[in-house]
């Protein structure tokens, strides 16, 4: 069963190493990565260069186990695009990264979905619901769906199941180019149980958030979701790669 981790990120500018050993214990064959820095929430276009910059280095030493979503700042206007196209056609890389520098819905993202489209990139977009202590332009579920309806031909990989689970899958059931991933410390087996019931299991993507949670743990809540053979292959890898095998450059 191929198993590719489709969330994570540098830490402190590298890959750790050792997760690769960790992911051959338990059949992660391939993580998908994007460098957001410092997490702050408007870096400058430059800091947005240089964390590019050092993902494709990393994307280098390790090409047989790393592959990169390109960071974006959407209100960097062409400076962005520049360093899209540069990153996707030069150095590679397989998607984009919307975290919380706008909502994923903005009509500054319109370009970028655009290329992502024509590209057939696949869109890591930060989605999380909170009560309290949300950032002011971090995106919900209801953006999602917006900016998915939009762009119909653009894949949307919406991270964390949208933070709440029971809301969040609901409202991009709609939207066939949605698909989520399970990452998050808040996502139990449970969860990732309920968005194979109400999504289908091909609208699932095993990803894990490293470096900031434990692999073996969000491996664990996969395995959980008592899932049958076909629904945890579709979720631990047939999915993505599937998308994955759609990039054009």
């Amino acid at each position: 069963m191929t198993v590719i981790d489709a969330h994570t990120h540098l830490d402190a500018g590298r890959f750790d190493p050792r997760v690769f050993e960790l992911g051959d214990r338990l059949g992660v064959e391939q993580f998908l990565c994007t460098d957001i820095g410092a997490f702050v929430a408007h870096p400058a276009i430059d800091e947005v260069r240089e964390m590019n910059r050092t993902l494709a280095g990393e994307l280098r030493r390790h090409p047989e186990r790393l592959r990169g979503y390109c960071y974006v700042n959407p209100r960097y206007g062409r400076a962005t695009m520049d360093d899209l196209r540069r990153n996707v056609e030069e150095e590679g890389m397989i998607g984009i990264k919307l975290w919380i520098a706008t909502l994923a819905d903005d009509p500054l993202c319109d370009p970028i979905l655009e290329y992502a489209a024509q590209h057939r990139l696949i869109v890591l977009a930060h989605a999380w619901r909170k009560t309290v202590g949300g950032f002011p332009y971090e995106s919900t579920a209801d953006h999602i769906a917006r900016a998915a309806a939009r762009h119909p031909d653009v894949r949307f990989l919406m991270a964390h199941l949208g933070g709440q689970p029971e809301s969040a899958v609901d409202m991009v059931q709609p939207h066939p180019n949605v698909m989520v991933d399970t990452s998050g410390t808040i996502i139990g087996a449970g969860e990732v149980a309920l968005a194979v019931d109400r999504l289908g299991a091909d609208r699932v993507v095993f990803g894990s958030d490293l470096h900031h949670v434990d692999l073996v743990e969000t491996v664990g809540k996969v395995l959980g979701a008592g899932l049958d053979a076909e629904d945890e292959r579709l979720v631990f890898g047939e999915n993505i790669e599937r998308w994955l095998a759609e990039v054009a450059r």
